[in-house]
């Protein structure tokens, strides 16, 4: 199988590559030019000896995508789009940078098309639903975005699915919930709470008290790579595990991995319920493609403290 892949450099990009070359796929990995974390994704890989002839990297703007097949002359089997001009920090509210990423979108549609792929799996969100209280399904929920980067996935999706079927390539839509793991990027809570208690700190917390869903990295990436080969997979897929509970009980797990014996601070911060994700993801269409989560929350706990020791 051969892949391209967008956002190469990202926290999935890196493992979804890292995935389909251990998968033995042929890969091209797209990435920003000049960006100074190509040095991350080619040391990631550095230790697959696979990746020595099967991995091409290509620095490219996402405005010029078509050059994957008129200038490089790229076939592929497969197009994974996780590129996102904006997705943290202040950029998630600029409507400029947001509304930049519908074009791109389309650029990939329809560079995949060019380069003979059959299926192009975008990068969609559970902000696009806004908040849920209750239980998120795939056709039946409503999205009610309450932030620009949402409302930009949530049109993505939709202009995308059109774009798709105007030049006929199948559109898979994955909405990816809470995913963490190694090398996850800082400022996650995840991060926050290990590293606090780490250095024997208590946490400040919110009360925590919303319903969260946290999928390991590695299967993320599995589940990315299961929707890319099942043949009949089509349309909106959420991507999270089957274990949604209270946020609160995941950060008091944190602590039991991490420091038993430590403090954690709930209340010590304040939380706008009106924005305030409430995850509890309707999974079983992914599952039923024969889709399970390998690495429980505790476990992938333990692999992060590991990495960092």
């Amino acid at each position: 199988m051969r892949a391209i892949v967008t956002g190469a450099t990202g926290f999935i990009g890196i493992a979804l590559c890292k995935e389909l070359l251990e998968q033995l796929y042929e890969v091209t990995a797209v990435i920003r030019p000049g960006t100074k974390k190509r040095e991350k994704l080619e040391r990631s890989l550095s230790e697959n000896r696979f990746a020595q002839n099967h991995l091409r990297i290509l620095e490219l703007p996402l405005d010029q995508l078509t050059d994957l097949s008129e200038k490089y002359h790229i076939e592929a089997d497969v197009f994974f789009h996780l590129a996102w001009n904006g997705s943290s920090g202040s950029d998630r509210e600029i409507f400029e940078v947001q509304y930049k990423n519908l074009q791109y979108t389309a650029n990939a549609i329809q560079a995949a098309k060019a380069c003979g792929c059959t299926k192009i799996i975008g990068a969609g969100s559970q902000a696009e639903y806004g908040v849920v209280h209750g239980i998120a399904r795939e056709e039946k929920t409503v999205p009610r975005p309450f932030m620009m980067y949402g409302a930009a996935k949530l049109a993505a999706y939709h202009m995308g699915k059109v774009l798709a079927e105007q030049i006929g390539i199948t559109f898979v839509w994955p909405r990816i919930y809470s995913v963490y793991g190694v090398g996850e990027n800082q400022g996650t809570l995840v991060n926050y709470v290990i590293h606090t208690l780490k250095k024997g700190e208590v946490p400040q917390l919110t009360s925590c008290e919303n319903m969260w869903n946290f999928m390991y990295i590695t299967d993320c990436v599995r589940a990315l790579r299961i929707l890319g080969e099942a043949p009949h997979a089509e349309g909106i897929y959420h991507v999270a595990s089957k274990d949604a509970r209270m946020l609160k009980d995941f950060v008091k797990e944190i602590r039991d991995v991490i420091a038993p014996t430590g403090q954690l601070q709930f209340g010590a911060k304040a939380c706008d319920l009106s924005r305030t994700f409430w995850m509890e993801p309707e999974c079983d269409r992914l599952y039923d493609l024969s889709f399970e989560c390998r690495v429980d929350f505790a476990n992938g706990i333990q692999s992060i403290g590991v990495s960092e020791i």
